[in-house]
């Protein structure tokens, strides 16, 4: 008698008995991009929080929390630009970031720059197209352009960090969290939610 049941409730939509069982809604998990909430006021996010543009920084959704995290950023559009980490504090508003103690970049024009310092410099200037790499392991921060190591690693990251990055002058920047363009150097992964992001 069961299986008579179970077969109806399968064509109920067939013969309109009345039987149809509700759909049940499929729970979205939460995906690391940026953050609307926290882009400077003349930000403009796009492709689902994946692209930025317009001008000031944005900070990243979540905050690195693992041992080695490793994300990308595609230069779709050259103009002023920078990437690295950020703190909450950050100041979202100011173009270049890196002048206050609340954020860790390298810049458009080769300067690494934390807290109005310029730490380094590199040569090679990514340009339109380029891919360029960030990983972060709680003690360096560093750089990859196009799978390469720019070795001019920030030492001195400290306290909770997001993702950071800024853009001005018509500079366009897709940020990538997964399915990487270039292997992440040995050991890191992709940034990973926090347990508390995946419960709610």
């Amino acid at each position: 008698m069961a299986s008579i049941f179970c077969c109806f409730r399968g064509c109920s939509s067939f013969l309109d008995l009345g039987f149809a069982t509700p759909a049940v809604p499929i729970k979205k998990q939460p995906t690391i991009a940026l953050d609307q909430q926290q882009i400077g006021q003349e930000v403009v996010l796009v492709k689902d929080g994946s692209r930025i543009c317009g001008t000031g920084g944005a900070l990243g959704n979540t905050a690195i929390m693992q041992d080695k995290a490793y994300f990308e950023v595609r230069l779709q559009q050259s103009g002023i630009w920078g990437i690295g980490l950020g703190s909450k504090k950050a100041d979202l508003n100011t173009v270049p970031m890196g002048n206050d103690i609340d954020s860790w970049v390298m810049c458009s024009d080769g300067y690494l720059r934390h807290n109005k310092e310029e730490m380094h410099h590199i040569t090679q200037l990514p340009q339109e197209g380029d891919t360029i790499g960030v990983s972060y392991n709680h003690i360096e921060l560093n750089f990859y352009l196009n799978g390469q190591k720019l070795d001019c690693p920030f030492t001195n990251v400290r306290g909770q960090v997001y993702p950071a990055v800024y853009v001005d002058d018509g500079a366009v920047l897709d940020v990538v969290f997964d399915n990487f363009v270039h292997d992440p150097p040995p050991g890191f992964d992709k940034i990973m939610l926090e347990q508390s992001l995946l419960e709610t």
